[in-house]
């Protein structure tokens, strides 16, 4: 055939010769473009799934199932003394729709109980090390998280997050430490966030990971009295996707000490859950809630209220 074709091109003119290569290697250019351009779309719509599918840590959900801002829900204990469906019930009546569930329960009294909240469609967050010892250790969170973990995929629970309990300034040694020690506390803290993360990327990716802070890490960071505590510092793809300063126990009491005490997260870019508690408020809690809020709400960085907790209110145990 190739031998066809060289004679049958010897025997042309030219000037045909000339076209009919000229008409071969545009034939050649074209099928090259086409090939390229099929390609490209292949691959552009390979990196759009890729992107649909990327998980987006969120607290809540609203009422078509999709990521809210606006949460209202809390830290929740004493999880043994009433029945799942009292508790689901109990967090329904005070409109939350988040908890943040301890984790120090009987494993099988867990799945029942967490079962239920999602069940009557409350996103649930696995709360743990809430123990300041895992500032000596933090190298050994990795399998505790990985226990969790394992737990839950298991058992096929399917909740939104972990969140830990781990303060540095609950510490023995903060109180009176100078700047030097606060800083190595802090330093464990943030190889703990580390460390969490590394597990939770390793066998459960799409879990939410959030903690409860102090209020005043930032502005001790600011005031290089520690190193590390910014909110940029503590929420980023290594570390944090939310954090939940505890604007209470001295700190909170009013409208203006949440605000004040919640700024210095929101300003560094920081996702934000602002804690605040039942005893500072009790019969006006949802006053505040409602006014925090509305004042809160235009912030991209806010979203929503912790409350603590569960067991103060003063209808806790009583008969729904």
């Amino acid at each position: 055939m190739e031998n066809f074709l060289i004679e049958t091109n010897n025997n042309l003119p030219f000037y045909k010769r000339k076209l009919f290569f000229i008409i071969c290697g545009s034939i050649f250019v074209l099928l090259l473009i086409i090939i390229i351009v099929v390609a490209t779309k292949k691959s552009s719509k390979k990196d759009t799934n890729t992107q649909s599918t990327k998980f987006t840590p969120y607290i809540c959900l609203d009422e078509n199932n999709s990521p809210s801002k606006k949460c209202v829900g809390g830290w929740f204990y004493k999880t043994q003394n009433y029945t799942p469906e009292y508790n689901a019930k109990f967090v329904k009546k005070k409109n939350w729709n988040y908890v943040l569930l301890s984790a120090n329960i009987n494993r099988k009294n867990m799945t029942e109980i967490i079962r239920e909240f999602l069940k009557q469609k409350i996103s649930v967050h696995f709360m743990t090390l809430q123990d300041t010892k895992y500032l000596d250790e933090p190298e050994s969170v990795y399998d505790k998280i990985k226990d969790i973990i394992l737990f839950l995929n298991n058992n096929n629970l399917d909740i939104q997050g972990i969140h830990i309990d781990v303060e540095p300034h609950a510490k023995t040694e903060w109180k009176n430490a100078d700047s030097e020690v606060r800083t190595k506390i802090f330093q464990n803290y943030t190889r703990i966030l580390e460390i969490c993360r590394k597990a939770i990327n390793d066998f459960r990716p799409n879990l939410t990971f959030s903690a409860a802070v102090s209020w005043f890490y930032p502005s001790k960071t600011k005031k290089n009295e520690i190193e590390g505590g910014r909110g940029y510092e503590l929420v980023n793809e290594k570390r944090l996707d939310f954090v939940f300063p505890m604007v209470y126990s001295g700190a909170g009491g009013s409208f203006e000490n949440i605000i004040k005490h919640s700024e210095d997260y929101l300003e560094d870019k920081a996702n934000t859950v602002i804690g605040i508690a039942v005893e500072d408020f009790n019969e006006n809690l949802d006053d505040m809630i409602n006014q925090v809020i509305e004042y809160r709400k235009n912030s991209n960085y806010f979203y929503g209220i912790s409350i603590y907790a569960n067991h103060y209110y003063s209808d806790w145990g009583e008969p729904l």
